[in-house]
């Protein structure tokens, strides 16, 4: 018996598949609309048959590339722009993304996937939770173990170098498949055999100095320098950063040099302009991962100012040799905090195969 098969429905630029492919997952077919992220899929996952909307693309047409096979296992992450708290006050209540994952619930329903594993924001179970009720109700009505099968988990305790809390959906057609343990912990208990959250300098400490994006355009442009890239920044914006003291808030700034709306006793969002710390768990990484005002985002090196979009990547689990096929700043930083982290996929990945392997032997003796 070959590799088991393995459909990924909102590819992006491939972090999910990438996971999924070292844990030994057969990707044969992947579904993204983005062009820039069909462009990095395809130059890091040759041979997966690309299809572009999710929408227009047919259960049979995604059929047909199993060559008569059983389908493994179908994946992927929705569209959630609507249901993400960082939006939620601003979103549109009929935004067509919404309903994305109920088109995911229509492959399920028609390919039968023996496991289906669905990764989400976690404000899809209460801002999107009309949708998500009608996910779940369509897979229990095709024999998924759906009801319970569904839990938020901080990456950082599957060792990846990042905050990050995710909604992820692990449910077998007519069995349970439980959650892997946590091979980390914020703080490990003695003798829990649990190791410490991996830190900022274990994911990028060592890079050398980036270039910015004026200065890589001469040379080749920014990926010819691997996307070890930064942002030409306003002198105003870098001065911000050159004054923020590592691991505090922009709070500690001079009124004069604070951007307008965050002075005269403001006291609301803090969360921009800071710089992280060697020895913390990087911030989430985002699409505005790059941006000084849309996160903490500086690199703990006064010398620097944010951290280069290949840091980024690796903070994201992304190898040093995964390629990028954009020119564009704000484009590879999208696909880049839109992304599955690939060693996350790889963790829930070599879990499924596991629980696969499990019920095919159970199966088999009865």
């Amino acid at each position: 018996m070959g590799l088991p098969t393995a459909i990924d429905c909102f590819a992006g630029c491939g972090g999910l598949s990438r996971g999924l492919r070292l844990a030994g997952f057969d990707i044969r077919a992947a579904v993204e609309i983005n062009d820039a992220a069909r462009a990095t899929y395809a130059a890091n996952h040759p041979g997966t048959i690309l299809f572009r909307d999710v929408l227009d693309v047919t259960s049979e047409e995604l059929r047909a590339t199993l060559g008569g096979e059983p389908l493994s296992l179908l994946a992927g992450c929705a569209p959630c722009e609507g249901f993400c708290s960082l939006t939620s006050k601003n979103r549109d209540e009929e935004d067509p993304r919404n309903v994305l994952l109920l088109r995911m619930a229509e492959f399920i329903e028609e390919l039968k996937p023996e496991v289906v594993m669905m990764e989400n924001v976690p404000g899809l179970a209460k801002r999107g939770s009309e949708i998500f009720e009608r996910f779940i109700s369509t897979l229990e009505s095709c024999g998924y173990a759906a009801r319970n099968a569904w839990r938020v988990l901080q990456m950082a305790d599957y060792g990846v170098p990042q905050s990050r809390r995710r909604l992820v959906m692990l449910a077998g057609r007519g069995f349970k498949i439980p959650f892997p343990q946590p091979s980390h912990s914020k703080a490990p208990a003695f003798g829990s055999g649990l190791r410490s959250w991996l830190t900022l300098r274990r994911a990028i400490g060592g890079e050398k100095k980036p270039v910015t994006m004026r200065e890589s355009r001469p040379s080749g442009g920014p990926r010819k320098h691997k996307w070890h890239v930064v942002r030409d920044l306003q002198p105003q914006v870098a001065a911000r950063l050159h004054a923020a003291v590592p691991g505090k808030t922009w709070l500690g700034l001079e009124e004069s040099i604070r951007p307008d709306c965050h002075r005269d006793g403001y006291k609301g969002f803090t969360n921009t302009y800071g710089r992280m710390t060697w020895n913390q768990v990087p911030v989430t990484m985002t699409a505005g991962c790059t941006t000084p005002s849309k996160g903490r985002f500086g690199h703990p090196d006064k010398s620097r100012t944010t951290i280069s979009v290949r840091e980024a990547a690796a903070i994201q689990t992304f190898p040093r040799s995964y390629k990028f096929e954009t020119e564009y700043m704000d484009v590879v930083c999208e696909m880049i905090g839109n992304a599955v982290p690939p060693e996350f996929a790889l963790v829930i990945g070599k879990h499924i195969r596991e629980m696969l392997k499990s019920r095919h032997e159970s199966l088999a003796r009865a």
